[in-house]
């Protein structure tokens, strides 16, 4: 049995899929599966899979039908074998040590949680993860959205996953990441941060990746996770992280799109999520200008039929 079962979701991916596979096959250390999970693709991404399979033992290709990201990980999930679970995104690049320097600190812990450079047309960023030496302080940094978010950004052990029957919920586009790392960090007991640890380059030139497009109904679907993550957690002992939340993700919105934008979408949630009113605003821990823009936008959704 594979020690690490890395899953590739793969989609219409023949422009990077090969760099991404090659920098995982690349790895150091070299007990692991790869499991490339093809939803449906319409171009030559499972021919692509396909040499690979043919080429190296630990290659195994996932067919099926087009469901999105999130049936193709729970695929990859229910078919891993392996004692540690890894994911990588089709478009992005691993480098070749990141196995080796999670593994250092297995089975110690339940998450290993690392860096990542975020990569630009021009430039490289350094994005470092914060630190946090209990699940709790996890919980918080994850509630606040202060620390990465994404599930390719750590080494999971595999029982989190089958023992807490936990999978991406494939009814949301825009926070999968967020409310499945919120899972794993409830369920586990001992985490690890790296925060000097790159491991991972997130390739943000891919300019159709769904996480580079913004729409205001990917921004609302935010706070439906919120509200979802307030259901797990409990309202009272993380209230004023929520607010918090909740208010900074309203600004998001309204930063990106227009009042009459914004206004329309929460209209057409607003029985799903918990929306803010003028206290959340007056408490929450933003700065005055956020707080007088949030006033505008309450102003107006007053006006047009969002009390």
């Amino acid at each position: 049995m594979p020690l690490v079962s890395i899953i590739m979701p793969v989609y219409n991916a023949e422009q990077y899929l090969a760099s991404s596979i090659d920098c995982v096959l690349a790895q150091t250390a070299k007990d692991f599966e790869l499991l490339l999970v093809n939803d449906g693709s319409k171009d030559n991404s499972l021919a692509i899979c396909r040499e690979y399979e043919a080429r190296d033992s630990r290659v195994r290709i996932l067919d099926k039908p087009n469901g999105g990201v999130s049936s193709a990980r729970n695929m990859g999930l229910d078919e891993a074998r392996g004692e540690w679970i890894m994911f990588v995104d089709s478009d992005d690049w691993l480098t070749e040590d990141a196995l080796a320097v999670c593994l250092e600190h297995v089975p110690e812990y339940d998450i290993i949680r690392f860096s990542y450079k975020r990569v630009e047309k021009r430039t490289t960023k350094d994005v470092p993860v914060r630190m946090a030496t209990t699940p709790q302080q996890q919980l918080r940094l994850q509630l606040e959205r202060r620390t990465t978010l994404a599930v390719w950004g750590g080494l999971y052990r595999r029982t989190l996953f089958t023992d807490n029957k936990i999978y991406f919920d494939p009814a949301f586009i825009y926070g999968e990441d967020w409310l499945v790392s919120m899972r794993l960090s409830l369920c586990c007991k001992s985490i690890k941060t790296l925060p000097h640890a790159y491991c991972y380059n997130y390739n943000a030139i891919n300019m159709s990746s769904c996480t580079n497009t913004l729409t205001p109904a990917k921004v609302v679907q935010q706070l439906q996770v919120l509200k979802t993550i307030r259901g797990m957690i409990g309202g009272n002992k993380y209230r004023k992280s929520l607010r918090d939340t909740r208010c900074n993700i309203v600004r998001d919105l309204l930063r990106a799109f227009s009042p009459e934008e914004s206004c329309e979408h929460i209209i057409t949630v607003r029985d799903k999520i918990d929306f803010i009113d003028r206290w959340d605003v007056l408490l929450a821990d933003i700065s005055i200008r956020k707080k007088l823009c949030l006033f505008k936008f309450l102003r107006y959704c007053r006006a047009h039929g969002l009390q």
